[in-house]
């Protein structure tokens, strides 16, 4: 497995910041170094996101081809102009594309909003590559307990933190492969 978000290049403390056991952790480790960054050279926020978008990729490539939380086969990050997709990928419902886009938050207790932009994704699927909704083809990754339940995108398919935490708390393979892989990754960018 290789990852591709430039971040796993970005973020020089990546490997302190992984060195957890469970996903509360990882985002308490995010929060304490993306505050120490210097915002005139990273800020803060956009390190924060940029860690979480790393985490997506490594999580969504490790359970590559999952049909029961994430139906996504083929994960690839959006390395082009964002609009509101992170990545892409292939629906294991109907084998065709599928859409993430990840959400990064403190407070796992909170919900996405309008404040949020969780709107741009549909709106950027729908319109720039002609996505036909299945109901689990527009994906949201989120540190925090997922879309508000009345807001208009709660019907897509959230993956929040109680799900992540479900799959990745005390999963030792998980977290020791995370490390390996981001070493493994940066090693050979030197190479």
């Amino acid at each position: 497995m290789k990852l591709q978000h430039p971040a796993v290049f970005d973020i020089e403390d990546i490997l302190k910041i992984v060195d957890v056991n469970n996903v509360k952790q990882l985002v308490k480790n995010i929060a304490v170094y993306g505050n120490k960054q210097d915002p005139d050279l990273y800020k803060p926020l956009t390190y924060m996101g940029d860690c979480w978008e790393l985490f997506s990729e490594y999580f969504f490539k490790y359970f590559n081809g999952d049909h029961t939380l994430t139906y996504t086969v083929d994960y690839e990050p959006n390395l082009e102009y964002d609009r509101g997709i992170d990545a892409r990928g292939i629906s294991t419902l109907d084998g065709k594309p599928n859409f993430i886009q990840d959400k990064f938050k403190l407070d796992p207790t909170a919900y996405l909003n309008n404040s949020d932009n969780i709107s741009n994704i549909l709106a950027d699927a729908v319109i720039n590559e002609n996505l036909q909704y299945n109901g689990k083809n527009i994906i949201v990754f989120t540190s925090c307990q997922g879309v508000h339940p009345k807001h208009a995108m709660s019907n897509v398919h959230c993956i929040g933190i109680k799900q992540i935490s479900r799959r990745v708390d005390k999963n030792i393979d998980f977290w020791d492969t995370f490390k390996k892989v981001i070493e493994e990754t940066t090693v050979n960018l030197n190479e």
